[in-house]
């Protein structure tokens, strides 16, 4: 017993301390002994713990750079191939190489295999390790960015048909152009060569036949950028998350790459067809030779290409989204047609971008095809509803992330987007989406949700089924130190997540966070402004105006006063409530019981050693299944017609091409559907429903208070008549400036947009204003990061 304390005597009567002080001093040097003991020991730990944390941080880091060089040197190997291939003095190099895979059972395919695909299969390999040492490491200790915006996040170009394009965006653009000037031109050269020896057929012209070369390397120029195409349409592309390119942005660069493919195979088809209407052959387009190129397949192909190019063009498309959504889905004649067009040979040289998306593809669909449940809905007086939806805890994502949204009882086709409305702190069962009706889809989806929550019906019967979460592979805004959200209508649903997912980080006291947030929120009406409410700062962080500055200016563009918005109007109910105090929901409806149907742990961006695993299987089965078509089918024919006596005993070019789509198709579905059955199955066996439901009963009834309101009567609120301004939209350059004044000399400002067109651009232009006029590293930057999302 400690110095200073009393016990009781057995009479009741406290005993002085005094009396046992000898034995208490003695225990007590004991019990400091032990204790100095202990704390020698957990300081020998601690210490211990921190060097292997130390040699972990340095043993990933190392590991991280080794990945990063040799990932650059096999990109390297396939820009090397490119510049190579048309070299005329490096013909004969390639010939003996490609001869020398004829005795395999590749054929000639095999030498285009390992040249085109080889190094990007290799580099989607080393891609998916890199993200798994990625995913390893801390962000929180990293350094803030400082000085000029990156060239990723400097937007250069905000006007044109390119859209927004940043500086690096635009040195790649020009890259690619002088890739493509440096192929056309080394095949021009040795075409020059050729002609001064050609020996002309009877009906053939020169200048035909010099047109119908030109024709011929506009179309292999094409067919690389056919594989080029798939890479960025891969929604869980390993080698885009590996650069953090997430797929709302890399869908830009398949347009670009779209409309250049589609211009050359355009001008490939014209060359030959003006060649043989000269020569008097146009019959020639609708050969179908089975031993050379399939003419009447190309031109199938074309046409399917053409179809798709003139409904994708900018304005067609936002004005007839259903038709451009619909003629989308002849990527399949298209490609299809393609390799019957090709062959074998040359598809090999499209094998890696067809590969990895159907790969992606075939994920997607293993994933859509589970029933997610609806935990809970919401009716919001502005129009908007909100979705929460059940996931497994496997299912990770972050606060910018965003999913692809089916809901069979309205349509079994139609896929939309929707940007993700909470914080992956909230809950580790569920996220959230917010949907504003606009078109005919959300509209429905908007009858059927208020049918079920007025009916107050439990179990609401509402399933869904989901494609992703997919997004940026990390989060990126902590690493400024101040933050401009700039956000338009519905376009504040992923600053919801993102201002939710900051609270929470904040709240569990995380180091290195943004310090300064600043959003500009424009709305067209006052009633919009409650799905603010949904931001319930104080409740999630009561200290929050202590650990950063959170400032929010909100913008109602078409209404002249804070009138209707405070009171309604002067013959308005006198007990209605101010929209500040107290923004209503209108009606709401829980089924916890739908924690049973959560979102399949399959996914195209999930667990990166699944993804491996399928990748790595389905690249096998590839090969398996070739082996054994060539084994059982194209040997015992081959064979059978030397026996006949038939000379050209070889099957056509045209099937060659097929069973080289069917051994890719069966590769990915049967060995790698194989692992997928097995990643759903261990999934599930780990899956706690059962705690998922009781977990999510507790969060979704204490989440909004009763249901009816956003947010307590005295809790603080983002918004009030202070920070809300009537009648006009925000000035950027004003706002920006004195945000600039606010801050050090040399600081790098992140700039996040969600919004319309217009909006995205007008911030592009305000923040390349002050990037690119008499910067110097004493200036403050504004990096531009767009995150809406529109096809």
């Amino acid at each position: 017993m400690r110095s200073g304390t009393s016990t009781l005597s057995p009479g009741g009567e406290p005993e002085s301390a005094n009396i046992e002080l000898p034995v208490v001093a003695a225990w007590d040097r004991k019990l400091s002994k032990v204790a100095m003991l202990e704390q020698s020991n957990f300081g020998v730990e601690g210490e211990n713990s921190k060097n292997k944390g130390l040699k972990l941080g340095w043993t990933l880091a190392a590991a991280k750079w080794g990945l990063s060089v040799a990932m650059c040197l096999l990109f390297g190997c396939y820009m090397a191939v490119l510049a190579a291939f048309p070299v005329g003095s490096l013909q004969s190099l390639k010939e003996k190489f490609v001869l020398s895979m004829v005795d395999t059972p590749f054929g000639k395919g095999g030498g285009m295999l390992l040249l085109f695909a080889a190094p990007l299969l290799l580099l989607s390999l080393l891609a998916i390790i890199n993200l798994e040492i990625s995913s390893r490491t801390s962000v929180f200790n990293k350094e803030k960015v400082k000085g000029r915006a990156s060239m990723q996040n400097l937007p250069v170009i905000t006007r044109g048909r390119m859209g927004i394009v940043s500086a690096a965006e635009l040195l790649w653009f020009v890259l690619f152009l002088l890739m493509f000037c440096w192929i056309m031109g080394n095949y021009i050269v040795r075409d020059l060569k050729a002609f001064e020896t050609i020996h002309l057929k009877p009906f053939e012209k020169m200048w035909g036949k010099k047109l119908k070369r030109i024709g011929l390397h506009l179309g292999f120029i094409g067919i690389i950028c056919l594989n080029l195409l798939f890479l960025p349409v891969s929604r869980g592309s390993v080698l885009l998350r590996t650069i953090d390119i997430p797929y709302e942005h890399a869908v830009k660069y398949h347009q670009w790459l779209g409309h250049f493919m589609m211009t050359l195979f355009t001008l490939h088809g014209l060359s030959y067809s003006i060649a043989w209407y000269s020569e008097d052959r146009l019959s020639k387009l609708f050969d179908w030779a089975p031993h050379k190129v399939a003419n009447f397949a190309g031109v199938i192909a074309l046409l399917a290409g053409v179809t798709m190019w003139i409904t994708s063009i900018g304005w067609v498309r936002k004005k007839y989204f259903e038709t451009f959504y619909w003629t989308h889905h002849l990527y399949i004649v298209f490609a299809l047609f393609m390799t019957f067009h090709i062959g074998e040979v040359l598809f090999n040289v499209t094998f890696c971008g067809l590969f990895l998306f159907v790969l992606d593809r075939f994920l997607r669909f293993c994933q859509s095809r589970n029933s997610v449940g609806v935990l809970s809905t919401k009716l919001l007086p502005c129009g908007t509803f909100e979705l929460t939806l059940a996931k497994s805890r496997g299912v990770k994502y972050h606060a910018l992330s965003y999913i692809y949204l089916n809901i069979p009882e309205v349509s079994k086709l139609q896929w939309h987007p929707f940007s993700v409305a909470s914080s992956p702190y909230d809950g580790d069962s569920w996220l959230k989406i917010l949907i504003k009706p606009y078109g005919g889809w959300t509209l429905q989806l908007q009858d059927l949700v208020s049918a079920v929550v007025k009916l107050g019906r439990c179990p609401s019967n509402i399933n869904a089924a989901i494609e992703g979460p997919y997004g940026h592979e990390s989060n990126f805004f902590l690493q400024y130190e101040m933050l401009v959200l700039v956000a338009g209508g519905i376009g504040i649903s992923p600053f919801v997540a993102l201002l939710r997912d900051l609270l929470q980080r904040y709240q569990r006291g995380q180091p290195n966070l943004p310090s300064t947030v600043y959003l500009i929120w424009a709305v067209q009406k006052s009633e919009e402004l409650q799905l603010l409410g949904l931001i319930p700062a104080s409740t999630i962080c009561p200290d929050y105006k202590l650990k950063f500055n959170l400032e929010v200016h909100a913008f109602v563009t078409r209404e002249t006063s804070p009138f209707s918005l405070e009171r309604g109007s002067e013959t308005s109910d006198l007990h209605q409530h101010d929209r500040f105090k107290m923004p209503r929901i209108l009606a709401s409806l829980i089924d916890a019981e739908a924690s049973k149907h959560p979102m399949s742990i399959v996914a195209g961006a999930g667990n990166n050693m699944w993804i491996t695993a399928c990748f790595l299987a389905s690249l096998l089965g590839y090969i398996i299944v070739y082996l054994l078509i060539n084994l059982f089918i194209v040997q015992p024919f081959e064979q059978g017609s030397v026996k006949d006596g038939n000379s050209s005993g070889s099957i056509p070019r045209w099937i060659t091409g097929l069973f080289s789509v069917i051994s890719m198709i069966l590769g990915v579905v049967i060995c790698g559907g194989s692992v997928v059955s097995l990643w759903n199955f261990l999934g599930r066996l780990h899956q706690n429903t059962s705690g998922a439901v009781e977990e999510n009963v507790h969060l979704l009834s204490t989440s909004d208070n009763d249901g009816t309101a956003f947010t307590d009567e005295c809790a603080d609120r983002l918004l009030d008549p202070s920070n809300t301004y009537f009648g006009h939209r925000p000035n950027l350059r004003d706002l920006f400036d004195g945000y600039r004044k606010l801050q050090r000399p040399g600081a790098n400002v992140g700039v996040l947009v969600s919004g319309p067109e217009s909006l995205q651009i007008s911030v592009a232009e305000t923040c390349r204003a002050f990037n690119t006029v008499n910067y110097d590293s004493r200036r403050v930057a504004f990096s531009y990061h767009s995150v809406s999302f529109e096809l």
